[in-house]
C-alpha cells in the first residue's frame, strides 16, 4: 500500500519515509508528483492544497489525510474531491500545544505593549511606558470551543487571564463562561479585551469579525486571528486600527497566502504577523498520529477527527 505527500516541499519526502518507517515499515511512501507510482496502488493521500482533479484520480483511495487542522483548503480548492472517502483532519498533543502557547505569548505582547519595545527598538529610541494591565485584569475570549480552542483557553487560563468562550452550540465548561449563537455573541464581544478567532471554515464564520462585530470589543481591544484568514474582514479592521477602537492585530492567518507583499498589514504599526505557523507540529508527532490513524483503519476500528460536511468541522 502506498501513501502520496503533498506538504512541505520535494526535499522532505527522505524524512516523511524515514519516520514513517518506524511505524509502519510495509507503507510506502512517495511524493505526490512521482511519476513512478501506479495509481492503483494508492491508498492514502495526505495533502495540503492538492491541486483540482488530483484526488480523483486514484481508483483505490481509502482515506484523505489533511495535513492541517482545517480541510477547507480541501473542499473549496477541488469541490469534486471524493466526498464518499473519509476525510480526516490533522489534530496531535503537540499542535494543540503550539497554537496554545503561539496564542499566550500574543496575550502577553498585548497585555505588555511589546509591540511598542520593539518599534523603539528599531528607531533606536529609549522612552518608558507604563502597562498598566495585568493578566488577570484581562478577559480573553476565545472563538471556537474544538480541540484546539479548548486546550487554548485552558492553557490562557492557567497563565492568570479570564477566559470566556463562544461556539455555534452550548458548551458547559468549568473554568469559564460560555456563550452560543448569534443572540449570545454581542455580549460575548463586549466582554472580551482580547478576542482569539480559532473558527473552523464554514460559510457562516465569513467574515464573522467585520465591522459591527470589531466596533463590539472594548475600546483597545486585541484581535488574535489564527484559525482562517476569510474570519476577518481587513478592510474592516484596518478601520478599527487606523480610528484607535483596536489597540493591535496579531495575525497568523490570511485570505491569500503567502501574503501580497504590496499588502498594507506588512507596515501597519499595530500589526504583529506570523506566517502560518501557530498550530505547526513537528513531522515526527504528525506521522505518529497518521500512522494510529492507518492501523486504525486497516483493522477495521474508527479513525479520530474524520470532517463531517454537515457539521462544516
Amino acid at each position: 500500500m502506498t501513501i502520496l505527500i503533498k506538504s512541505g516541499d520535494p526535499s522532505s519526502i527522505q524524512q516523511w519515509q524515514s519516520l514513517f518507517a518506524e511505524h509502519l515499515p510495509k507503507l510506502t511512501v512517495r511524493w505526490w508528483e512521482d511519476t513512478s507510482v501506479d495509481p492503483n496502488n494508492v491508498r492514502y493521500v495526505l495533502v495540503w492544497e492538492p491541486d483540482p482533479g488530483f484526488l480523483g484520480q486514484f481508483p483505490n483511495l481509502e482515506v484523505i489525510f489533511s495535513s492541517g487542522a482545517g480541510v477547507d483548503h480541501i473542499t473549496a480548492r477541488d469541490p469534486d474531491y471524493p466526498k464518499h472517502l473519509p476525510l480526516v483532519r490533522m489534530y496531535t498533543p503537540e499542535s494543540a500545544q503550539h497554537m496554545a502557547e503561539h496564542v499566550l505569548m500574543c496575550c502577553l505582547m498585548a497585555t505588555r505593549g511589546f509591540v511598542q519595545a520593539t518599534h523603539q527598538q528599531q528607531n533606536k529610541t529609549w522612552h518608558t511606558y507604563e502597562t498598566p494591565a495585568i493578566a488577570s485584569d484581562i478577559t480573553v475570549g476565545i472563538m471556537g470551543l474544538g480541540n484546539l480552542g479548548l486546550h487554548t483557553a485552558q492553557y490562557v487560563h492557567n497563565a492568570g487571564f479570564k477566559v470566556i468562550g463562544w461556539s455555534r452550540s452550548a458548551k458547559h465548561i468549568p473554568f469559564m463562561d460560555s456563550y452560543a449563537g448569534d443572540e449570545q455573541l454581542p455580549e460575548f464581544l463586549q466582554r472580551s479585551h482580547i478576542i482569539v478567532c480559532l473558527l473552523p471554515q464554514t460559510p457562516e464564520t465569513q467574515h464573522i469579525l467585520n465591522a459591527q462585530t470589531l466596533a463590539l470589543l472594548p475600546k483597545g481591544a486585541t484581535v488574535i486571528n489564527v484559525g482562517r484568514g476569510t474570519h476577518l474582514d481587513i478592510t474592516a479592521l484596518k478601520n478599527a486600527l487606523d480610528t484607535q477602537h483596536l489597540g493591535y492585530a496579531y495575525l497568523d492567518v490570511f485570505a491569500e497566502e503567502p501574503l501580497d507583499t504590496q499588502s498594507w498589514l506588512w507596515t501597519h504599526p499595530q500589526v504583529v504577523i506570523s506566517p502560518h505557523v501557530a498550530a505547526n507540529a513537528p513531522r515526527a508527532a504528525r506521522v505518529t498520529y497518521l500512522s494510529a490513524q492507518i492501523t486504525a483503519h486497516e483493522s477495521g476500528q474508527p479513525m479520530q477527527n474524520i470532517y463531517s460536511p454537515e457539521l462544516g468541522y
